[in-house]
């Protein structure tokens, strides 16, 4: 089953839509178009912007995995692995890799939608604040 979780303003802000959680695969999804107001001046995507697409789509994967508990990101660590452009259609993708009673760990990944090929990849820790 999947499930849509509901709008929030953040994920606007960086383009995203379709946003999802597969129940069967426990894969997070959101699908982002970067707009011109998320380049740098090398007519890139500013690294802070996909940092907060890993962000963002992590927080899927953490909500519903981890029972719908409100959660803070405690620790994140990133890695680059090409540009992102204007107008290029990424895919936010995360699965958690473990979790217990008050720690979920993620693996996300940024890819491009028309090759699939990675922009960045992420690995997270979530705080459970229950």
């Amino acid at each position: 089953m999947t499930k849509t979780p509901p709008p929030i303003k953040a994920r606007e802000r960086l383009c995203g839509s379709d946003a999802s959680y597969d129940e069967e695969t426990g894969v997070g999804r959101v699908r982002y178009v970067p707009d011109d107001g998320l380049i740098n001046p090398a007519g890139t995507v500013l690294g802070g912007y996909l940092v907060a697409m890993l962000d963002d789509v992590a927080g899927i994967a953490t909500w519903y995995a981890g029972g719908e508990r409100w959660f803070a990101t405690a620790q994140m660590s990133t890695s680059f692995l090409r540009g992102a452009k204007q107008g290029e259609a990424l895919i936010g993708e995360a699965v958690i890799t473990g979790h217990g009673k008050r720690q979920a760990f993620i693996d996300a990944i940024l890819k491009r939608e028309d090759d699939d090929k990675i922009v960045a990849k992420a690995t997270l820790v979530q705080t459970f604040l229950d």
